[in-house]
């Protein structure tokens, strides 16, 4: 009889926790969860990662400490969805480029705009996203379909140079996108950690298409 008690307190417990979440996850919407990622990133890019915390992040966005477990789980959970964005936003402004007659320049100004743009205005959240995310946060099918996007964003550019017969064909397009993407990457991080490639910091903006041969 008193196991069966304990059973069916635990029972009802488990319910109400489950109810309280569900509501918790209603009462803080998709507002408060852009919210807390945009003062999140702030206090990344002004303090670094180390100052992130459920409490400081919730009091900066003026809302409870309570939302970010609803909305995102834990505080690895609100880093995971950093990561994300990160991703989304790399694709969005590679995407949102608008093509030219020399598709071997517009390859390169995805490197630039894309990649520099987001390390250089989003510096912390982009080591996050390329550098410092979680070997958990990868194996999350949010964030890898995020990260993907970051590849397929380049993958119409890649897809006229080739066109243009201006690549061996013999590569890839995942060959290329791959290798154009790491290029970048490198760049951008090795710009952040003021170690600037041998041509100095002007590097990415004096880059001409020749400069991607290789890649």
């Amino acid at each position: 009889m008193c196991c069966s008690r304990i059973l069916g307190y635990f029972a009802m417990a488990a319910r109400y926790n489950m109810s309280l979440s569900a509501q918790l996850a209603k009462i803080h919407d998709d507002a408060t969860a852009e919210r807390l990622l945009t003062v999140a990133a702030d206090l990344m890019d002004a303090q670094g990662q180390t100052a992130l915390s459920v409490r400081r992040v919730a009091d900066a966005a003026q809302t409870s400490h309570r939302a970010v477990y609803a909305l995102f789980g834990s505080m690895h959970g609100l880093l995971d969805a950093l990561a994300t964005l990160g991703y989304r936003d790399l694709a969005t402004r590679v995407g949102e480029l608008v093509p030219t007659d020399d598709p071997v320049a517009d390859l390169v100004r995805a490197g630039v705009v894309g990649f520099r743009g987001f390390a250089t205005s989003r510096p912390a959240p982009f080591r996050l996203t390329f550098d410092e995310i979680s070997p958990a946060a990868l194996q999350q099918n949010r964030v890898v379909e995020a990260a993907i996007a970051s590849y397929d964003a380049l993958a119409d550019w890649v897809a006229r140079v080739l066109d243009a017969g201006l690549i061996d064909p013999s590569r890839t397009d995942a060959d290329c996108i791959f290798a154009f993407h790491a290029t970048c990457q490198g760049l951008a991080c090795s710009e952040l950690a003021a170690q600037p490639p041998p041509a100095g910091p002007g590097f990415w903006r004096g880059v001409a298409p020749r400069d991607f041969d290789a890649v």
